[in-house]
């Protein structure tokens, strides 16, 4: 028997949300699931499909249960579907009806000649997209070459008639797996050339097919691309011809392009950058610098800035053999690279220099740096940086981080009523709870902090943030203002939750004004009508017979709970999530 550990129906309810637990019910009960399987830890099973024939899913458990789950219908990525869930409860209520099949390689072991000749006609007649395959090598007919012209029909093959419809990429890659497998093989036996060869022709192909790429949410087709040039950089060492190689780093440079230039760096070629740098001669590496220079865009908006300071690090890791300090510092200059701008200037002693660079540079920028000037033992520098930059522009208009570092770096040399001033600063920008208490603890250092509390009050109810200032109280646990708050607080959906929090924190003190809140908020997730709402009703009419118990008014919360089964008699789930807390 398998080794794959039981599981509860609760275990597939928790796996899924309601609605899908319910419709994969459904299928379940209507005997939807067939061909059901297990190997190892997956099982796997059919389901028929209410937009196809049949889906297929499989599950993989571990020691403590459900580890991961797909399903080949639309919405199946993760394995939350209908169809997934009907094969969990297949395996919860009927484990004996799963088969162990026969391991692959043994059963075509026992099949002719003839027979498997007989199988594989009956396969493509089924599938006569599986025909492709035949033109594909196999590895181990060292005799037979590569048939290329083969590899690029299966390659551009996978790419044909994509209706772009949600999963596409998955269908995309599937069919690309073939190819991904064959040049894993021929690398695996030491023949670089052959999977090179293989992979440069997948990566083109995603390359000539960009459009699909680009539409890629799932990430399968950059996925592919980041694995074939990642290979191919394994590829490079074993090949020596100055031609081949050549083919490589330009087909590696354009994956590289694509995803720095179009899609704004993803991922599909973050391994390129090392390979290039690693994996090349000097002569390749001044070539490849000469690439970069082309492709270095000329224009001053942000984005042109944004690929010149990418294009910076390849072309400074390229040079790094050949560059002197003023070579270098051109193109930090040229590029925008400001840390490396400045790291090489206070490793040169040229203090100023890296001052008139720091002033120049954007906030962001300047707050990058920040790290490398206490590296260099410059932190004044940067303080008094900092200090002239809040002079001469607005406060509101310097970066928050900017202003946050110093803040420390004026309490840390003792200069606490600067620090607090800037505090106060930040926590106007953006009120938060954090930056509250961050201004509480920096005001009562001083002994400054009841007068500040007072203005930020009368400041919060100008300004009618009755939210935050219910916030507010909450965190200093004055229920009583929290409650006076919550009165001028308007209506408006979707503030359950600091309704709840009040009620919270006032029910033992004010256990009047927070029954009259949960059984307000209960009422209102009812009216919501799906099973998740009514079970946090229940919760806040659990939080009301308790506040009854409190007061010893058991006669009101039996009241309470008749009338509300009552009144809601016709909705069962809410009745079952009553049941279950048992009110």
């Amino acid at each position: 028997m398998s080794s794959i550990p039981r599981i509860k129906i609760s275990d597939v309810m928790n796996w899924t949300d309601d609605t899908y637990f319910k419709r994969g019910q459904a299928y379940y009960a209507s005997g939807a699931i067939y061909e059901q399987r297990h190997e190892g830890m997956k099982i796997k099973s059919k389901c028929s499909g209410s937009q196809a024939p049949f889906y297929r899913q499989e599950v993989i458990f571990n020691s403590k249960g459900i580890e991961s789950a797909e399903c080949s219908c639309p919405v199946g990525d993760g394995g939350h579907c209908k169809h997934a869930v009907a094969l969990l409860l297949t395996w919860a209520n009927d484990p004996d009806s799963f088969q162990e099949p026969e391991a692959l390689d043994a059963i075509l072991d026992k099949r002719s000649k003839p027979e498997l000749i007989a199988i594989i006609k009956e396969m493509l007649e089924q599938e006569p997209d599986l025909e492709s395959l035949m033109d594909l090598p196999i590895i181990g007919e060292e005799s037979k070459p590569i048939n290329i012209k083969a590899i690029r029909q299966q390659a551009q093959r996978a790419f044909r008639d994509v209706d772009y419809e949600w999963g596409y990429t998955e269908e995309i890659k599937r069919d690309l797996n073939p190819l991904l497998k064959l040049a894993a093989g021929y690398l695996s036996r030491g023949d670089a050339e052959n999977s090179a060869l293989i992979y440069l022709t997948v990566v083109e192909a995603i390359l000539d097919n960009e459009n699909a790429a680009m539409g890629d949410e799932e990430g399968r087709l950059l996925g592919v691309s980041y694995d074939c040039a990642e290979a191919l950089g394994n590829c490079l060492p074993s090949i020596n011809g100055r031609k081949k190689r050549r083919e490589i780093l330009q087909v590696l440079f354009s994956v590289y392009q694509w995803d720095t230039i179009k899609l704004g760096g993803v991922g599909a070629a973050d391994c390129v950058p090392e390979i290039l740098v690693e994996k090349t001669t000097p002569d390749e590496r001044i070539e490849i610098a000469e690439w970069t220079r082309q492709l270095m865009p000329k224009g001053n908006d942000w984005s042109a800035g944004y690929h010149r300071e990418v294009l910076g690090r390849l072309l400074l890791d390229l040079e790094a053999d050949t560059l002197d300090d003023e070579a270098y510092l051109k193109i930090c200059r040229e590029t925008g690279r400001l840390n490396d701008l400045i790291e090489r200037l206070f490793k040169l002693k040229r203090i100023k220099e890296a001052e008139d660079a720091a002033r120049e540079a954007e906030d962001y920028d300047l707050f990058k740096a920040l790290e490398i000037f206490g590296s260099h033992k410059q932190t004044e520098l940067a303080e008094r940086l900092i200090i002239e930059r809040l002079e001469t522009v607005r406060q509101k208009d310097v970066d928050e981080r900017l202003v946050e570092w110093l803040a420390i770096r004026l309490k840390e040399r003792g200069d606490l009523a600067g620090s607090l001033t800037l505090e106060e600063r930040l926590f106007w920008k953006y009120p938060n709870i954090e930056k509250y208490k961050t201004l509480r603890k920096a005001a009562k250092q001083l002994n400054r902090w009841n007068d500040l509390r007072v203005q930020i009050i009368n400041e919060l109810e100008k300004k009618n943030s009755f939210d935050f200032l219910i916030t507010l109280y909450l965190e200093e646990k004055e229920a009583g203002n929290a409650l006076a708050a919550l009165e001028k607080l308007p209506e408006r959906w979707g503030n359950h939750e600091l309704h709840i929090e009040v009620a919270q924190a006032a029910k033992k003190q004010y256990p009047q004004e927070a029954l009259r809140i949960f059984a307000k908020e209960a009422e209102r997730f009812i009216n919501y009508r799906d099973r998740g709402n009514y079970a946090q009703a229940a919760l806040c009419l659990r939080e009301v017979r308790d506040i009854y118990r409190q007061v010893n008014d058991n006669p009101s919360w039996s009241k309470t709970i008749a009338d509300i089964r009552e009144r809601y008699k016709r909705l069962p789930a809410l009745q079952d999530e009553l049941n279950q807390l048992k009110l």
